[in-house]
């Protein structure tokens, strides 16, 4: 045996719609198999009561609809939603005019009438099938030029303007639709079945049409065309406006534009705003995951700090280290000054480049250190190691707030303690006082580097390209091939070295 799912399956009939239909056929079957019970007419002032409750209940949802496609389209800029919303506007006011004008209401303008009324009634539901039937081309995301809301209100006002001179002032135009004691008219009966084929050609498009934001929104409007063509059939049969099907289509047609309305708030409000939500969710989702990875990112990063500072911590001990052994073995040659001496000036460089270590050890950024704290630290370093005496050495510093990286750093320190040896050393031979003077600073990428002292200076035959001790020449070697930059000395009054190079030769590595 066929089951119904089956049967509903084979026919593309889901079970809502079934119901929908089923619904809104059984009261009509009710009335039409036992009309004794169930048809009736009304008195005219219980009707009018119903009707105007009706037809305000279905304007005020025809107005919701107009704000919810206009209003929200500077935001969605979905034409079909727009398009519906000013649609039910002319809908929506016209219909307010078929309640002024129905039979027992004071005098619309002119005297009220069924046939007035139904005129009124009869285009409305023209221009709903209408709307409805046109909506189905206009795409929710895609850009019409005629898509301007103050453009469509205009037409929608003009619209409104002409239905309402030809009802009220220009009656005779359109065909009757109502006559008194007759019923309705083969012109109202035929344009009903019109709007009938209209929406069910209507439902059919609708039903393949890909182009709605969820399933839900497509049940709304499947569902509405329903109701709305048992709301059409209904006022194609009745004979009177005061019966009880004129009481069923007014209720079908309330379902009907609430179905609508849903469907375009889903459109318009709640989807956009489900995407919203979706989004956010998202968004925090991907926040806490980028929390949790950037707290695995600053873990590793201590993890590496830690590890670089250690590195920097056991090479200033491997360099003191070094430095003591040497020491060691050249207190086994106490008698050979040369021996000492050049333990003594290697002592110095060594040191010199463990007490970059140091600073890079103790400071909070491992690439850089600061060229003030360096230099004053070497320059201790340099007048521990050769104590003047008789002679009182002032060591001046000009330095700004610069830094170098480690590759700089070193081979500058180099240099300077050689020099501030040599002037410790040699420059101020029977002086009280002695001047030592060191400048530094940066302009872009280029640091300038300026030591003097007030001392004897070079001798006057010097000549650095044929020195053939380590001093002088080491400095220069360092200055020039590893620092990139350029050296000038000057000694004749006194010493004098300017030192130019680059900052930007070499690239953090922390």
């Amino acid at each position: 045996m066929v089951s119904l799912s089956f049967l509903f399956k084979k026919l593309r009939i889901n079970r809502l719609y079934f119901g929908v239909i089923l619904f809104s056929l059984l009261p009509l079957v009710l009335v039409g198999t036992f009309p004794g019970y169930f048809y009736r007419e009304y008195e005219i002032g219980y009707f009018l009561v119903f009707h105007n409750v009706t037809e305000i209940f279905s304007v005020i949802v025809s107005f919701s609809i107009f704000g919810l496609g206009y209003y929200s389209y500077s935001q969605s800029r979905n034409a079909h939603t727009l398009f519906l919303g000013v649609g039910f506007l002319a809908v929506g006011l016209i219909d307010f005019m078929h309640a002024l004008g129905y039979t027992g209401m004071p005098d619309f303008i002119t005297p009220n009438s069924g046939n007035k009324s139904s005129q009124f009634w009869i285009i409305s539901r023209m221009i709903t099938a209408l709307v409805l039937f046109v909506a189905i081309y206009i795409k929710p995301n895609e850009k019409y030029k005629w898509a301007k809301s103050n453009l469509l209100l205009f037409f929608t006002f003009l619209l409104v303007g002409v239905v309402f001179l030809l009802v009220i002032f220009y009656n005779d135009w359109i065909p009757k639709t109502y006559e008194q004691g007759k019923g309705l008219t083969p012109f109202k009966k035929n344009t009903e079945y019109a709007i009938i084929i209209l929406l069910f050609l209507s439902l059919l498009l609708y039903r393949n049409a890909n182009f709605y934001t969820s399933k839900k929104q497509l049940q709304y409007y499947l569902s509405a065309f329903i109701v709305c063509i048992f709301s059409e059939l209904v006022f194609a049969v009745y004979t009177s406006v005061f019966d009880v099907y004129n009481v069923l289509g007014h209720i079908y047609k309330i379902g009907a534009f609430y179905l609508i309305y849903k469907a375009v708030f889903i459109a318009a409000i709640n989807d956009p705003y489900e995407k919203l939500i979706q989004t956010n969710r998202l968004l925090s989702k991907e926040i806490q995951e980028n929390k949790t990875y950037a707290e695995m990112i600053r873990k590793s990063l201590r993890e590496k700090e830690n590890l670089v500072s250690e590195i920097f911590h056991r090479t200033k001990n491997s360099l003191q280290l070094v430095r003591s052994i040497l020491m060691i073995q050249a207190s086994d040659f106490e008698d050979d000054k040369n021996i000492q001496s050049i333990v003594e000036d290697t002592s110095i460089k060594i040191q010199t480049m463990s007490l970059v270590h140091d600073h890079l050890y103790a400071n909070k950024d491992l690439s850089e250190i600061k060229v003030s704290d360096y230099l004053r630290s070497l320059a201790d370093m340099v007048r521990h190691a050769y104590p003047p005496v008789g002679t009182e050495v002032r060591v001046n510093f000009q330095v700004g707030d610069g830094s170098l990286l480690l590759d700089t750093a070193v081979p500058l320190g180099l240099i300077f303690t050689e020099l501030l040896s040599n002037s410790f050393k040699y420059a101020f031979p029977g002086f009280t006082v002695g001047n030592v003077l060191i400048r530094f600073s940066i302009e872009g990428n280029i640091c300038h580097f300026e030591y003097s002292d007030n001392g004897v200076g070079l001798p006057a035959k010097f000549d650095l390209q044929k020195q053939k001790k380590l001093g002088l020449s080491l400095a220069k070697v360092i200055a020039e091939k590893q620092m990139g930059g350029a050296l000038s000395i000057d000694g004749t009054q006194g010493f004098q070295m300017k030192l130019d190079f680059p900052n930007n030769l070499y690239r953090r590595r922390v």
